[in-house]
């Protein structure tokens, strides 16, 4: 249980808030553009910090919708997310200075402060777990999670007394969040410009100091020789056991270029069937022939992996019958050089696929010279390493921010006045 500093003052739910109706719309309703923007509980939990700002990118009605606004809101109003598929319910974000008409959407609860506080300063602190603590007991359901405005009603909230308190705590706590934001900018600049050095370094319109052997072309049929995957969906999967399991999911969203050790590979469950011809060895690429758009192709190649690995559901696993840089093809065949091979063979609608023999039409093209492939591979390899590397500070930075946070908000950790 949280003890709060004695000079704090403690507000029943009632005391701090006025309720105000929300709307109904669902995504469909919604667009980028319109005149008045809507505030839907997914974004709540998904996209928006503790404060909104015109930064963020907020959808708008409908036109023809408009109609169903209701309240508009204000600075400083707190919108609840009152449904979710976990323990997230009850995130909220607070409004910030925004430009334009907003109303409050679907699964969402608008509260209006009747207590002066400092902007920024209700949207942390009923984020926190001091807060959000008071909500489990309440929430319901099994597949979906949700919390009423009666049970919300039955929370406090504990808050410094003074306006200045609340301010010099939201700015202690944004200098965390400016911190991280520039590190998340940092790495995404770092990504743009990796990514333009692998397409010029894969197509050769680059070529590195000292390499000017041809490159050759080969048929993807004669480069690869195509092997036996497994079909297990996710619930074949677990973390603990013997043998990795490469899922396209993860090749999709999870991995880079090349899988290590210092990724965190699904096992097969203890007891499931494999057999040993589905194991891969270094580098083997695996190919998701199957998303939910054109990152359809995408690849990984298999690096320095201690245990035993076999490619998943959705896998095209293609052994190399040449000798090959450790990295490159990894490289090479998320390249857009390769990949744009793949888009007139991409079927479907909602779901994208690309067949083997579609991708067996493909073509290599690449350095002859083992040693040029090594040096290429070298430099991706170095430009991932950095990001890596900020990746790692900001994750840092992300746990000592929550634990300031916790502290600050609690009142263990009081700033000088």
């Amino acid at each position: 249980m949280v003890t709060y500093p004695s000079d704090w003052t403690t507000y029943t739910f009632d005391e701090m808030f006025q309720m105000y109706p929300n709307n109904t719309l669902s995504r469909d309703k919604l667009s980028d553009r319109g005149n008045i923007g809507n505030i839907h509980y997914g974004d709540v939990l998904i996209k928006y910090g503790p404060v909104l700002s015109e930064k963020d990118s907020i959808p708008k009605i409908k036109e023809e919708y408009e109609s169903a606004a209701k309240v508009y809101l204000m600075q400083n109003d707190i919108i609840v997310a009152d449904t979710a598929e976990d323990e997230t319910v009850g995130k909220v974000v607070q409004i910030g200075d925004i430009p334009f008409p907003l109303v409050s959407g679907l699964h969402t609860i608008v509260c209006r402060p009747l207590v002066s506080t400092a902007t920024g300063y209700l949207g942390y602190y009923m984020n926190s777990r001091g807060y959000h603590d008071q909500l489990l007991p309440y929430i319901t359901g099994i597949k979906v999670s949700s919390v009423s405005k009666t049970s919300i009603r039955k929370t406090e909230l504990h808050i410094p007394s003074t306006v200045e308190e609340q301010k010099a705590i939201v700015k202690a706590i944004e200098s965390f969040d400016s911190h991280i934001t520039n590190l998340a900018n940092l790495i995404e600049k770092k990504k743009a410009i990796r990514d333009g050095a692998r397409e010029d370094l894969m197509s050769g319109r680059t070529r590195l100091t000292g390499f000017n052997k041809k490159w050759v072309e080969t048929p993807f049929c004669d480069y690869f020789t195509l092997l036996k995957n497994n079909t297990y969906a996710r619930e074949m999967l677990s973390a603990n056991g013997e043998i990795g399991n490469i899922h396209y999911g993860d090749i999709l969203v999870k991995y880079g270029d090349v899988v290590s050790d210092e990724d965190e590979v699904p096992r097969l469950r203890n007891g499931v069937p494999f057999s040993e011809k589905w194991f891969l060895r270094k580098n083997d690429v695996l190919i998701a022939d199957t998303a939910e758009d054109e990152t359809v192709g995408k690849a990984i190649q298999i690096g320095t992996v201690s245990m035993p690995l076999v490619g998943g559901l959705h896998t095209i696993v293609c052994r190399p019958n040449y000798e090959t840089a450790s990295g490159f093809l990894g490289y090479y065949i998320n390249s857009k050089s390769f990949h744009d091979q793949l888009l007139p063979h991409i079927t479907g609608i909602k779901v994208s696929s690309v067949s083997k023999k579609s991708i067996k039409t493909t073509e290599l093209c690449i350095p002859s010279d083992i040693e040029e492939q090594k040096a290429i591979a070298g430099v991706l390899t170095a430009m991932d390493n950095e990001i890596i590397a900020i990746k790692a500070e900001q994750n840092k930075m992300i746990q000592i921010r929550e634990g300031a946070m916790e502290d600050l908000l609690t009142g263990r950790v009081r700033l000088p006045m």
